[in-house]
C-alpha cells in the first residue's frame, strides 16, 4: 500500500506519534511517506535531523500544492492521511482532485468545528486516539474508530536504573499546563534523594531541575527514569519504558495505579480530568512512591505489561492498515 502522510511541525506528542506510525509502516513493508507542511524552525530541524533523515520525510513551505502534486503523480498513492488540522482542506482537495481517498486523524478535542466540518465529512475514516476525543466527534460516530497512540516496544523497553529516584516531566509546556508545572516543581523540591529531568519546550522554576529542552530520543531518557510526569503519548511512552506514570495537565490525576491500569479501556491520560494541581497532592504522592520501593518496582512492571498488552505499535499499525484496506476496497 502507498500511503502519503501530511503533517504540520510542532513541538508534541502529535509529531511524534506521526513518526512512529510512519516508520512501523515502513518496517511493515508499505510505501509511507510524510511531508512536513510548514517549515520547522532550524532548532527543529537539528533536533529532528535523524529522524527525518532516518523517514526521508520531506519538508515543504506551507500549503505547497505543486511539490504534493508532483509526489502524487510519481508514486501514485492510495491514500493520503492528514494528521494536522491545518493539513485537512489540502488533503481533500487532493482526493478531490486524483480521486484518492483521504482519512484524518483527530490528535485532541476541539475539531468538531465549523470551519473543519466540509472535510470531516468528506474523509473516508475518522481515526481518534482515545475514547474521549471520538466522543468530542459523536456527529460523525459512523466513520469514527478509535486507535490509541502507539510505541515500538523493542525501541522503548525498561532497564535497570541505579542511583536517587530520577523523576522526569516530559511534556510540551502549553499556556494550560503552566500551573501544573509550577505545583510540580514545587513538590519536587521538598522531596529529598531525588533527581529531577525535565524535558520540555520551556525551562521549569525549580531549584534542582536539569532542564535538557525538546529531546528527540526519549525512549533513551525514559529508559533511565523511574517516574514519568506528562499527559497522552509520553505517558504511553513511559509505561513501556517501565516507569510509573503520573497524569498532570490541566487537571492533576496522581498516578497510574494498578486499580487504574485494568480499567484500561477508561485510562483517561488527557490531563484534563481530575482535580487542580496542588503541590501538596503531587508531593504526597510522589512521597508515597520514593519512600516504597517495592510499591514502585510492582507498578513499573504492572505499567510495562499494560504497554505490552494494549499499545503495540505493530499491532495498532496492523488495525490502521486494515481499515485502509475497507478505504479502498469500498
Amino acid at each position: 500500500m502507498k500511503i502519503l502522510h501530511l503533517n504540520r511541525f510542532s513541538y508534541s506528542g502529535q509529531t511524534t506519534h506521526v513518526f512512529s506510525l510512519v516508520q512501523e509502516q515502513q518496517k511493515q513493508g508499505h510505501l509511507s511517506h510524510l511531508v512536513v507542511d510548514g517549515y520547522p524552525s532550524i532548532t527543529a530541524i537539528n533536533t529532528y535531523q535523524k529522524t527525518l533523515e532516518k523517514l526521508n520525510v520531506t519538508v515543504t513551505k506551507p500549503g505547497n500544492k505543486k511539490a504534493l502534486i508532483s509526489m502524487i503523480k510519481k508514486y501514485r498513492y492510495d491514500l493520503i492521511h492528514a494528521h494536522s488540522s491545518l493539513t485537512f482542506a489540502m488533503a481533500a482537495k487532493l482526493s478531490g482532485e486524483y480521486n484518492i481517498p483521504f482519512v484524518i486523524t483527530c490528535h485532541g478535542l476541539g475539531l468538531n468545528r465549523e470551519e473543519y466540518k466540509p472535510y470531516l465529512n468528506e474523509a473516508a475514516v475518522l481515526f481518534c486516539i482515545s475514547q474521549r476525543v471520538a466522543g468530542s466527534m459523536h456527529s460523525y460516530a459512523d466513520k469514527v474508530h478509535v486507535i490509541k497512540n502507539g510505541v515500538d516496544l523493542d525501541e522503548y523497553k525498561p532497564t535497570q536504573t541505579s542511583g536517587p529516584i530520577k523523576i522526569a516531566l516530559v511534556s510540551r509546556i502549553d499556556s494550560w499546563k503552566q500551573e501544573g508545572l509550577f505545583h510540580l516543581c514545587k513538590a519536587v523540591d521538598l522531596l529529598e534523594d531525588v533527581e529531577f529531568i525535565v524535558a520540555s519546550n520551556k525551562p521549569p522554576l525549580s531549584n534542582r531541575a536539569k532542564y535538557m529542552g525538546w529531546v528527540d530520543n526519549v525512549s533513551n531518557l525514559m529508559s533511565k527514569t523511574d517516574i514519568i510526569v506528562g499527559t497522552g503519548r509520553a505517558i504511553v511512552e513511559g509505561l513501556a519504558t517501565g516507569n510509573v506514570c503520573f497524569v498532570l495537565g490541566r487537571t492533576y490525576q496522581g498516578f497510574l495505579t494498578d486499580e487504574k491500569m485494568e480499567k484500561e479501556q477508561h485510562l483517561d491520560l488527557s490531563g484534563l480530568s481530575g482535580s487542580s494541581p496542588c503541590y501538596k497532592d503531587i508531593f504526597f504522592d510522589l512521597a508515597k512512591l520514593t519512600q516504597d520501593q517495592a510499591y514502585l518496582q510492582r507498578l513499573q512492571a504492572s505499567g510495562r505489561k499494560l504497554a505490552e498488552k494494549y499499545y503495540d505499535n505493530r499491532e495498532i499499525c496492523r488495525d490502521m492498515l486494515s481499515i485502509y484496506q475497507e478505504c479502498l476496497n469500498s
